[in-house]
């Protein structure tokens, strides 16, 4: 089934509550589109000791632990490298086969489940094989074309729709970011929980200006933006998630570059940087400006290749540097 998020919520309300959920789910959509949010929906609704027409009241000590990540019983696995090896899924076959530490219902959650490695993907297709009773696991996957056909044939595939750029605007901003820049991060694929860490750890104005003077450095072919990443962009962007961010917001100042040297007739995503944008588009030629895109769209093949992010950085600032020296 395909659906929004509020809908699926709603639709796992009533299979709850009729006893009929499955032992396994694989759920499908973009970075945005409420997976994970899904999945906690679900073990809150499990565990909660105060559901109210249905839904979770996300106030008790049981919703507020599973948000915290602290009840033993609802388990995710996350791996900000490139694969989940067989070692962590021999683990969850582990812990699949424990009773359950508080109550009968476990819930297992393994996060961009397409990581994993052809070892651990065949080790998991021997638990959906036989499942576990009062077990409930669920993999995640923006792409859905890399998690092998045996195991998506045992699993109930829930697809998830995006929200609208206006929609996912409006929800950035009442985080407390301005409008430009909530507009920025709506185009990108990371969820409103996602946003919502970031601004815990870094103050969204720094964040921008940090990010601003850096760029305008390099193109104002200035050396001094390869001091700027060990003095500014490392201890701004020290989270791995904002690490993650840095590339899309490169991407999407430098796409604003593209269109104003060809004067494209479409919106730019930084729409307070048009003057000090058209300045550097006027000093540089069509081959410089499309270098550049270039140069930027390698730099996230190269985070997934765990080079390390001050690396990434050094070596693009230079490579950058060089093409408008």
């Amino acid at each position: 089934m395909k659906a929004s998020l509020e809908t699926l919520e709603q639709h796992f309300a009533t299979v709850i509550a009729a006893n009929e959920l499955s032992h396994a789910y694989l759920f499908v959509g973009a970075t945005n589109s409420g997976k994970m949010t899904l999945a906690q929906w679900i073990a809150q609704r499990l565990f909660c000791t105060n559901v109210k027409d249905g839904q979770p009241c996300g106030e008790c000590a049981e919703c507020r632990r599973i948000e915290e990540g602290n009840n033993p019983d609802y388990l995710v696995i996350q791996r900000a490298t490139r694969t989940i090896g067989v070692d962590e899924i021999r683990g969850l076959k582990q812990e699949l086969s424990k009773s359950g530490l508080e109550g009968r219902q476990r819930v297992f959650v393994i996060q961009d489940a397409d990581k994993m490695t052809p070892a651990a993907a065949n080790s998991l297709l021997k638990f959906l094989e036989e499942p576990a009773s009062q077990v409930v696991i669920i993999l995640t996957t923006t792409r859905l074309a890399r998690i092998l056909p045996t195991i998506q044939s045992r699993l109930q595939i829930v697809t998830l729709q995006s929200p609208t750029l206006a929609t996912r605007e409006q929800a950035i901003q009442q985080l407390g970011v301005d409008s430009t820049f909530s507009h920025v991060l709506s185009t990108t694929q990371f969820s409103l929980e996602d946003i919502q860490g970031w601004l815990e750890q870094v103050d969204a104005v720094q964040l921008q200006q940090t990010f601003w003077r850096w760029l305008t450095q390099i193109l104002a072919r200035k050396d001094s933006a390869f001091t700027l990443v060990q003095t500014q962009i490392l201890p701004t962007f020290k989270e791995q998630k904002l690490q993650q961010l840095l590339p899309d917001l490169l991407l999407a100042a430098l796409s604003d570059l593209f269109t104003v040297k060809f004067a494209l007739n479409r919106s730019l995503n930084w729409t307070n940087q048009q003057e000090n944008l058209q300045q550097f588009a006027n000093q540089f030629s069509i081959q410089q400006v499309t270098a550049l895109l270039e140069i930027v769209l390698g730099l996230r093949r190269m985070q997934e290749a765990n080079v390390s992010f001050q690396n990434v950085l050094e070596y693009t600032t230079l490579r950058l540097l060089a093409v408008l020296a």
